[in-house]
């Protein structure tokens, strides 16, 4: 009897098909991320791996347990992740301003022959010397000010998270608006290049913040008598968080 080996090529097919398209969506991720990366920045090769080896879950879930591990450090040293209420607070108090009034100038007064009166001769008021803050004190001061660090570090992220998710939807925008026979890779490819500069201004601005926000964290830290491993800490959370976030995008432009 002749088999004619149909049943056994089936599943090589299915396999090499599975294979070819695996490889043109690694490709394309590529693609995008370096149109969209530009340079060839330790960060942004980190990103374009996980780009190319996780799915969303894998990188929501990835994230998650970086949030997970950045509180606690923080909880270490008395410190907590700022609520959106709380940050409001903070912009509406740094906003406001207090208007000095000016004291009334004295009035002379006369007697009634017109003649000016001597004014009264004033006894001067006791000096008050300001009572020194206690040690209580100053470190209450010093650990308020590391919490203001840390919420406007906060801030920061936050600033650069929404332009990455504003840059991906205006791409998308722009890509779905095309027409038809217009909406290939090519395009797509030229949409986020045309917005690289504008993507890596943001970061450089992002970066200085927070570096110069470290360096605050760092001297708080010194004056506190504390270890400064805190600022090494924020700083590797910073990096990861942020190679996550560019990867997540990557992989929302290409599906």
């Amino acid at each position: 009897m002749i088999h004619s080996g149909k049943g056994k090529k089936e599943p090589g097919g299915k396999k090499k098909r599975w294979v070819r398209r695996s490889i043109a969506v690694v490709g394309l991720i590529v693609a995008v991320g370096i149109a969209w990366l530009g340079i060839a920045q330790r960060n942004n090769l980190e990103a374009l791996y996980l780009a190319i080896t996780s799915n969303a879950e894998s990188l929501e879930q990835k994230q998650a347990e970086q949030d997970k591990k950045q509180e606690d450090i923080l909880q270490q040293y008395g410190l907590s992740k700022p609520s959106a209420s709380q940050s409001q607070e903070g912009e509406e108090a740094a906003g406001a301003q207090t208007v000095p009034t000016d004291s009334p100038e004295p009035q002379e007064t006369s007697d009634p022959s017109g003649s000016a009166a001597t004014p009264p001769a004033q006894t001067p008021a006791p000096t008050v010397k300001p009572s020194q803050p206690t040690d209580s004190s100053e470190e209450d001061q010093l650990q308020m000010q590391l919490q203001g660090c840390i919420d406007r570090l906060y801030q920061a992220e936050s600033r650069y998270r929404e332009f990455l998710n504003e840059m991906v939807e205006s791409t998308k925008r722009e890509f779905w608006s095309l027409p038809k026979d217009q909406q290939v890779k090519e395009k797509k490819l030229e949409i986020v290049q045309s917005k690289v500069d504008a993507l890596i201004a943001e970061e450089k601005q992002c970066d200085a913040e927070v570096e110069a926000i470290l360096a605050e964290i760092q001297t708080i830290l010194k004056e506190q008598g504390k270890s400064t491993a805190l600022v090494s800490e924020i700083r590797a959370y910073y990096e990861d968080s942020k190679a996550n976030w560019k990867a997540a995008k990557m992989t929302e432009l290409y599906s």
